[in-house]
């Protein structure tokens, strides 16, 4: 509980304190399938990427320097790879956490139908809900930067089954996105802002934000 709270509390005040600086992506899934409906610019998404691989790295760096190797490596960094479950098993279980997370994702930061400032509750409560059913299992990674930065400190078991923290849940925030596009009808998804009227400024925002006021 108290991981699961921890997890889901730290993106909802990123998402509430930098969601209308960045879009408080934080989770190169996210920004993947956003770009992959033309929610995001094509062109932004590398440093974005490439950002949140910072992060995940120079978090990891500060467990160790905190923490001290004694602690931080006995709990591998927090590392996520297969407990009690198969590669598959794993697999399969990231693709459907993060289309959990993603859709709602969708709903609360692309839909202008959506009231505003339900963003980051709802988005820390799906990553809370996603890692209480399943975190036991497979870590309920949901974001493969944050799968990044603990497996290259760690090493063995967990950077062997980095490649699956990178592609579940892309594939999963991908087809979330799509179905939501789906199920909205299409015309409903677009990028939001923290505009009063978020109907006249979801034209003219270059960068979908998962911000509150969205």
């Amino acid at each position: 509980m108290g991981v699961a709270l921890a997890f889901g509390g730290v993106v909802a005040a990123m998402v509430y304190g930098l969601g209308h600086v960045s879009g408080a992506h934080i989770n190169p899934a996210v920004t993947v399938a956003l770009a992959a409906v033309r929610g995001f610019p094509l062109r932004d998404v590398a440093p974005y990427v490439v950002a949140q691989c910072a992060g995940a790295l120079v978090a990891s760096a500060a467990h160790l320097a905190t923490f001290g190797g004694d602690a931080a490596s006995p709990a591998e960094f927090g590392a996520t790879f297969p407990v009690g479950t198969t590669t598959a098993g794993a697999f399969a279980f990231e693709v459907v956490l993060t289309f959990i997370l993603m859709l709602v994702i969708m709903a609360v930061a692309t839909d202008a139908r959506v009231p505003r400032g339900v963003g980051g509750l709802a988005i820390g409560a799906a990553v809370c809900i996603d890692c209480l059913a399943a975190g036991t299992c497979c870590g309920a990674s949901m974001n493969p930067a944050r799968s990044l930065g603990p497996a290259v400190f760690a090493g063995g078991p967990a950077l062997a089954a980095l490649w699956l923290y990178a592609a579940a849940p892309t594939l999963g925030a991908v087809a979330a996105a799509l179905a939501y596009r789906w199920v909205a009808g299409g015309g409903a998804v677009g990028a939001p802002t923290a505009a009063t009227s978020a109907s006249r400024r979801l034209a003219k925002s270059p960068c979908p934000r998962l911000s509150p006021e969205g």
